[in-house]
């Protein structure tokens, strides 16, 4: 088994590994790599380890100087999820091994570039045990839930959320998945940028969904909530495998009362499961709200963790666990003084310093 550098002709191979695990997500799947460096000008770091020419372990990532945070090889920035996929049927010793020699390959790249550590969001490709050989500790919840048969999905619901539906449909509300660049231009981004500056956080540009959606085809899912044609709130998913995942949630405020996000995702849960996906992930709780909205859909929680390969563990920084100073202000300042259309220019330029 060997180690080495990612090449653009190895895509294919690479895409049916990915999508053979089942911690495969969008961010390990090599599309993900162009949109990052053509938006953010991030210098990649993607390895693969292959047997007798065939795929047993993944590594995408990206080299990732940040003021506040240090410098990092990070997997993946800009997302929930990241860091090394093993074949799941691989026996304990053939893993074991990979993970060695992946350590050693990474600690090398660090001391060559002068970086840190390495770290991975989230990576649903370790068991707890291979977990543990990497420094890191929880530090949110993930919601993840399996896709029922719709009857049972909907009596699983508290009576009161199923009311909220209900009432949602009697407004006339439409969902439909709607593919495509317009879509993304003219539905999606709009609400987007207005729910990023909402919530105090700084947008990607359009320009990064669109390459986005061109660099990972199909498995990017864009839904559209209409309230008499008009959008009222977008969904956006990626299908890996058994598994879609929900990364952006977007809704026009003055149509809260329509409670068009509740209906946004009882509506793609049936949408999923008759479309054959048997696994929905929810992504990370970081907050009491997040928590509250998620769980009512039946989701379970579990461990939200990040894993470093470092060789000065006190030294690690951890990008959600740092509160007060500039970052505890950000979002309050980002709300109060940055109109939106000032938003949409600046976001990636605070997006790329934080690597999310």
């Amino acid at each position: 088994m060997s180690w080495h550098l990612f090449e653009e002709s190895a895509a294919p191979a690479w895409d049916a590994f990915v999508r053979a695990q089942p911690g495969g997500r969008m961010v390990h799947l090599s599309g993900y790599k162009p949109a990052v460096e053509a938006t953010y000008g991030l210098e990649p770091f993607y390895r693969m380890c292959e047997s007798g020419g065939e795929v047993r372990a993944v590594f995408p990532g990206f080299f990732h100087a940040s003021r506040l945070y240090g410098r990092k090889i990070l997997s993946q920035p800009f997302s929930e999820y990241g860091g090394i996929l093993l074949a799941s049927t691989a026996p304990a010793a053939e893993r074991a091994a990979v993970l060695d020699e992946f350590e050693a390959s990474a600690k090398r790249a660090l001391a060559v570039k002068g970086f840190a550590h390495l770290e991975m969001r989230s990576p649903l490709g370790l068991t707890a045990d291979e977990a543990r050989r990497f420094h890191g500790a929880p530090i949110f919840k993930r919601a993840v839930r399996r896709l029922d048969a719709p009857e049972a999905m909907w009596k699983g619901l508290d009576p009161k959320d199923r009311n909220v539906i209900q009432k949602a449909r009697g407004y006339g509300l439409m969902f439909a998945e709607e593919p495509g660049e317009t879509a993304l231009r003219r539905a999606f981004y709009p609400l987007y940028l207005e729910t990023m500056k909402r919530l105090g956080t700084p947008p990607h540009p359009l320009v990064f969904f669109l390459r986005l959606s061109r660099g990972l085809g199909g498995a990017m899912k864009v839904f559209i909530v209409r309230f008499r044609g008009r959008p009222v709130a977008a969904l956006v998913a990626w299908a890996v495998g058994s598994t879609i995942h929900v990364t952006d949630m977007c809704s026009d405020r003055a149509a809260f009362f329509l409670k068009p996000n509740d209906f946004a995702v009882w509506e793609f849960m049936g949408w999923a499961r008759e479309a054959g996906y048997e696994t929905f992930d929810f992504g990370p709780v970081r907050y009491r709200g997040q928590e509250i909205f998620k769980k009512k859909w039946r989701m379970e929680l579990s461990d939200y963790s990040y894993a470093y390969v470092t060789g000065r563990p006190d030294g690690i920084r951890n990008t959600f666990s740092g509160g007060g100073g500039l970052m505890a202000a950000a979002p309050a300042v980002w709300r109060a003084l940055l109109p939106l259309g000032l938003t949409r220019l600046v976001g990636r330029f605070f997006r790329r310093e934080v690597g999310l």
